[in-house]
């Protein structure tokens, strides 16, 4: 990847080269804020954006009002936000001086804009794929002990793995690396995690550092690269923004949170700085979850639910989890067109378990630590001519490196089990430049190059628990690299008032490559015409793979009334085979013995989504139907070699503790060795057709009751649908039908609310009959109900909230489907937020 660090280099100097060409502009934009009853909202965050990339941020004086000088655009936004109330925006076009008053109302329609779905900002009415948007507030309200939990609320979502650290999102059917992660456009993922065993961690991020969270469901494959397959998630940081003058100003920031299920403490303190030239943001923030308990029915935990590692009050163990993290951002505003931040990010998790699986249930795993630290920045100059709009560059620097501890077998005097280690560290380093032109009026084009590497270093320490011990230092994934450089361009080509065409392009170049390593070696008792066979002969002294990936999409979005839109997308995704799935050569976490496959053809999808919304002063509603069909999907499975005698013979290796019988797997006595005891070898392989189809709706519906307030109805409705198109069997991957509704309360003043809000999941039969039997039958539908409320206090700089609620309120015991664990019980939850700015 040398060539990528040069190419690196040289667009960081073209991009520094551009900040000759700002220039200064005299125009002055006034913006009023009041609510509904006329009176002024101090304290209201007001941001206004071009066309392409944030601009500034300010916040009402006392009297509601903020200016902002030297604005230059044609058209821009004022996006208006304040405790309690919805986000509102409204179009200004400036003209020399500039006033305009914003109302804002507890009944208003909630409105947002993303900057993922198509790498600008854009209303989320004029993106061709559905969008949700979940902003500070709404955070707040939500009593989230990480951000993988709101992924059980938004339509065709759902959730993998529970406890305090583990949760993570599910997006139509599927989780782990078939879902992109960002953080503020730039990739959490990495290429060492495993797919099929567990997934990228989203508890990386801590909430309180979160400003939005933006979820794109659908393909995202051209602005964003490999992985983005199912839906891309944006996780975008509290900034900082600039002040109003050269004075310098400060301010603070306490957020506190408590769950009473578990025990749960997160308190984050921050500091922030700025005048019109420099901005700073410090914050710190710690965090502890014991483990978290079970519901009940009638009055206890189920029989059933009784397992291993769930004790008779309801205790699920080694679910618990610690943390903390630390982060400094700073801006340096160059003027009023230009600006630079950097940032650095230390997180750290500790104690981390995986619930249930404890010693009793005779293998116990966590993670003792799992860790991220990040340096990343990003320079941007807007409104450089008539023609290019923005141009802007990001880079980052991260390190993930978590180690992976389980015990297996009895861990008793006299008795021996074995202990093992494996420590993954994983550094990332990524750039690109993104750029926005104008061609006259009707195209709005964004182009760019990206670039990334993953570098991997593996450790595997493996002992006996009591003497006497035996150590052996090995690692699974050989010395690795991965790496991608890509160029994508998208034009938003608008027809007329009515009609406009998104349509994009991407080629990406990518090289996986394992250098030899000190502890790294091919088991001696799997042939060399086996190795041969599987592909794998080379893995130990070296190996490349290179590929190209090319994809697009093209959408439309149709304006049929000022109230009633449709849009339509068709695109490709795609997902490279990562570092474990091309080299990890060893026992797996939770047994067996697997093997790298370097063949491995990338998984596709064609992704066709459809959609219709409509949006008025006292009603928004959407519907989606998509239509996902997926090739080549990559899942682990027997290795098989091609001996002449028997040419499926599968691929066996030694073991002390596994006997390979024949009669169980079907295969041939002349294929099992003759004397000692055997376990058969998994390979990730390519497999077949899949789809995955379905639909989506959100509604929202505030109405007023007199002086009372407003009563406003909300909520979603999804359903799934996956098949194996190549066995003709159901695909295991997806919940069925979803509905959430949801009740909310506002005051006219908007000083307090109160939420009632029901999750009903029907029950799944539409399953394989393999997983029906070894389930046990279906995966049981259930009903789960939370209660909220808080109270807001605002001033010019001053804010107060605190959010009261109640989750799981009636104590329901149930499982979300395809989980193992259960979920928590009941739990009181406190939320507090005080600022001073």
């Amino acid at each position: 990847m040398a060539t990528g660090r040069l190419v690196l280099a040289f667009f960081v100097s073209a991009i520094l080269s551009f900040s000759v060409f700002s220039q200064n502009s005299d125009q002055t934009i006034t913006v009023s804020v009041k609510d509904s009853n006329g009176a002024a909202v101090a304290g209201a965050s007001v941001e206004l954006t071009g066309r392409t990339f944030r601009s500034r941020t300010l916040v009402t004086d006392s009297q509601g009002e903020v200016r902002f000088d030297g604005v230059r655009a044609d058209t821009l936004k004022a996006g208006v936000s304040a405790a309690g109330f919805p986000t509102v925006y409204r179009d200004i076009t400036p003209s020399g001086s500039a006033s305009t008053e914003i109302i804002l109302s507890p009944g208003s329609i909630n409105e947002s804009v993303t900057v993922t779905a198509t790498r600008t900002q854009l209303s989320t009415e004029d993106t061709a794929v559905p969008v949700s948007v979940i902003g500070r507030d709404a955070l707040d309200r939500k009593p989230v002990n990480t951000i993988g939990d709101i992924f059980r609320d938004l339509p065709g979502t759902s959730t993998v793995n529970e406890g305090a650290f583990q949760v993570r999102p599910r997006i139509r059917g599927l989780d782990s690396n078939r879902i992109l992660i960002l953080v503020d456009g730039e990739r959490l993922n990495n290429a060492r995690t495993s797919t099929g065993q567990s997934g990228i961690e989203i508890g990386l991020v801590d909430v309180d550092q979160i400003e939005t969270v933006e979820v794109v469901r659908g393909a995202g494959s051209v602005l964003y690269g490999t992985d983005a397959l199912a839906g891309t998630v944006n996780i975008i940081s509290r900034g900082v923004n600039r002040g109003p003058d050269d004075k310098f100003r400060f301010g603070a920031m306490f957020n506190g949170y408590f769950s009473s299920n578990e025990m749960g403490r997160r308190g984050t303190a921050s500091v922030t700085g700025s005048n019109r030239w420099f901005a700073f943001r410090a914050a710190q923030s710690l965090e502890r979850y014991q483990n978290y308990f079970t519901g009940k029915a009638n009055g206890e935990v189920p029989a059933e639910g009784l397992g291993l590692g769930i004790s008779t009050d309801g205790e699920v163990g080694n679910s618990q989890s610690h943390g903390g993290n630390t982060q400094i951002t700073t801006r340096f505003f160059l003027n009023d067109r230009s600006d630079f931040r950097i940032s650095g990010e230390r997180r750290r998790g500790a104690d981390i378990g995986s619930p249930l699986l404890t010693e009793g249930f005779g293998f116990n795993a966590y993670f003792p630590y799992s860790d991220r630290d990040k340096v990343g920045g990003r320079f941007e100059i807007r409104d450089l001519n008539d023609y290019l709009a923005a141009i802007s560059s990001n880079f980052y620097w991260q390190r993930q490196k978590r180690n992976f501890t389980n015990v297996t077998g009895p861990v008793l005097p006299f008795f021996r089990g074995s202990f093992s280690e494996t420590i993954t560290d994983t550094t990332s380093i990524g750039f690109d430049l993104v750029s926005n032109w104008t061609f006259g009026s009707k195209n709005f084009v964004t182009m760019g190059f990206s670039f990334f590497e993953d570098e991997n270093v593996d450790a595997r320490l493996q002992r006996t628990v009591l003497p006497p011990f035996t150590p052996n230092v090995t690692t699974s994934v050989p010395r690795a690299d991965f790496g991608s450089i890509a160029f994508f361009a998208q034009d938003e080509f608008t027809v007329n008032s009515r009609l406009k065409i998104i349509g994009g392009v991407r080629v990406e170049r990518f090289k996986s490559s394992s250098t030899p390593k000190d502890g790294f070696a091919l088991p001696p008792t799997i042939r060399p015409f086996q190795l041969e066979d599987i592909g794998i002969a080379d893995l130990a002294t070296g190996l490349e793979v290179d590929e190209t990936a090319v994809t697009g999409d093209v959408g439309a979005v149709v304006r049929v009334t000022d109230a009633v839109s449709l849009s339509a997308r068709v695109g490709r995704s795609f997902r490279v085979a990562n570092l474990f799935e091309r080299f990890f050569t060893g026992s797996g976490s939770v047994g067996g013995f697997l093997v790298g496959n370097p063949n491995l053809k990338p998984e596709s999808g064609i992704n066709v989504d459809t959609g219709v919304r409509v949006k008025t002063s006292r009603f928004s509603g959407s519907f989606t139907y998509f239509n996902n069909l997926y090739r080549d999907f990559l899942s682990s499975t027997t290795a098989f070699d091609n001996r002449d005698a028997n040419p499926r013979c599968p691929v066996l290796i030694l073991t002390a503790t596994t006997t390979f019988l024949p009669p169980e797997t079907g295969r041939p006595a002349e294929c099992i060795p003759s004397g000692g005891s055997y376990t058969l070898v998994q390979q990730t392989v390519n497999f077949g057709k899949v789809r995955i189809q379905g639909f989506e709706g959100e509604f929202e519906l505030p109405f007023r009751i007199g002086d009372a307030g407003f009563l406003t109805p909300n909520g979603s409705v999804s359903y799934l649908l996956a098949d194996n198109e190549e066995t003709g069997q159901p695909f295991n991957v997806v919940p069925p039908l979803k509905t959430v509704l949801n009740l909310r309360w506002n005051d006219l003043a908007n000083r307090y609310y109160l939420e009632a809000q029901t999750r009903i999941v029907n029950k799944q039969d539409r399953l394989s009959t393999s997983f029906l039997a070894s389930n046990g039958g279906p995966e049981p539908g259930y009903a789960v109900s939370d209660v909220r409320g808080g109270y807001f206090f605002r001033r010019e700089r001053f804010n107060f909230s605190v959010n009261l609620g109640v989750t799981n309120l009636f104590n329901r015991y149930f499982n979300e489907q395809l989980i193992l664990a259960p979920a928590r019980g009941r739990s009181f939850t406190v939320g507090t937020t005080w600022e001073i700015r």
